[in-house]
């Protein structure tokens, strides 16, 4: 068959993209040998894993000496004190740790500001990692300002309100605005909204246009609303009926003594009106400056944030989702599940949620001082 110039020149513009495109994946798995071979060499990468959800992934660590033949030497425990170290021995001239995966407030207050991470964004070489249209809402995520150090690849909805069902219907509770419900005064037990670990659900809820410090104004003064420090306490309290409602951070203990059976419920089963909101948690990733083993740092973070690894992080994690889209959720517990329906505020993609929190959380404390609460 006599083909037209046209279509000779459309055959040979094909057969020279296919050509390229062979070319360049030949390359990429070049270079993805040459890395594995360069980590291999270096025998091994040192983790630490702070936080509830990384120390469950310390059964997945050995998933990636099995692949790739280098070994993961791990430590868990308060990334407040891991810092610490870090940071002295930097100051000593020892670089002992690769990578971390943990919370994103110690990045953020302590290893950012003195120079201690390498841009993770120059890490990522797996096409699949660095395809924005494998992430959620299209995009890579990360929870630090600069947008290059602290990569989110997990998320949750946060869950501030528990409830007793014997004392009160889920559906009487619809938006933030049903909790400033007079019926309600007197009867609310919460975590302090300026007490550790409160960051993540306050200054988000402050954030929000629909929410805001009003709310908090209200909740704190004229609820007559009950804190407690004992997160295991105020869940008991709710279990039992002492209070009906729990608020903050009180989720977790009251699923747990749901599993022992009593009347009480960690999550409600629908979104509030004003919207819902996803933390990162401890769902995050960084790159030591510096690192001892750089090569083996680079193949784990790609490990790390790859299909087949959210997979297993899933699995051992428990509590929470990937943003990754391409991964099955359906083990993860319905109340740590990122709904497709639900159109969620990302608090760490907000560069206020980060810069503002400390004088979010201030403004807090005065308001519980002008109601007398310390």
């Amino acid at each position: 068959m006599t083909r037209t110039p046209v279509a000779a020149r459309r055959v040979a513009v094909t057969a020279a993209l296919a050509v390229l495109l062979t070319a360049g994946t030949a390359r990429a798995d070049a270079e993805w040998d040459k890395l594995v071979k360069a980590a291999q060499a270096e025998g091994k990468v040192e983790v630490i894993l702070s936080g509830q959800m990384p120390r469950r992934l310390t059964k997945i660590m050995p998933e990636f000496q099995k692949k790739y033949g280098v070994k993961v030497n791990f430590q868990t425990g308060s990334g407040r004190k891991h810092a610490s170290r870090i940071l002295a021995e930097r100051r000593a001239g020892r670089f002992t740790i690769d990578a971390w995966i943990g919370g994103a407030v110690t990045g953020n207050t302590r290893l950012i500001p003195n120079k201690a991470l390498t841009p993770i964004q120059d890490l990522l070489v797996d096409p699949e990692v660095k395809d924005p249209a494998k992430w959620y809402k299209g995009r890579l995520h990360y929870a630090d300002a600069a947008g290059k150090y602290i990569f989110a690849w997990g998320a949750s909805p946060l869950q501030q309100v528990s409830f007793n069902t014997n004392m009160v219907k889920a559906e009487q509770i619809t938006s933030f605005e049903s909790l400033l419900d007079p019926r309600w005064k007197g009867k609310i037990v919460s975590w302090p909204p300026n007490g550790t670990g409160s960051a993540p659900s306050v200054v988000s809820m402050w954030l929000h246009p629909r929410i805001g410090e009003q709310w908090f104004r209200r909740f704190i003064k004229e609820m007559n609303v009950t804190f407690v420090t004992d997160a295991r306490q105020g869940a008991e309290w709710v279990a039992t009926g002492r209070f009906p409602i729990g608020v903050f951070g009180l989720s977790t203990q009251a699923d747990a003594l749901r599993g022992q059976g009593f009347p009480v419920q960690g999550f409600l089963p629908h979104a509030m009106k004003e919207g819902e909101f996803l933390t990162s948690s401890a769902a995050n990733i960084m790159a030591l400056d510096r690192a001892p083993n750089p090569n083996a740092t680079k193949l784990f973070v790609n490990w790390a944030l790859s299909r087949e690894a959210h997979i297993l992080f899933l699995r051992a994690g428990k509590d929470g989702d990937s943003l990754r889209v391409d991964v099955p959720n359906d083990e993860v517990p319905p109340d740590g599940r990122i709904r497709r329906d639900v159109d969620y505020y990302v608090a760490f993609d907000d560069p206020r949620w980060i810069n503002e929190q400390g004088e979010i959380l201030k403004k807090v404390t005065k308001i519980m001082e002008e109601a007398g609460i310390k």
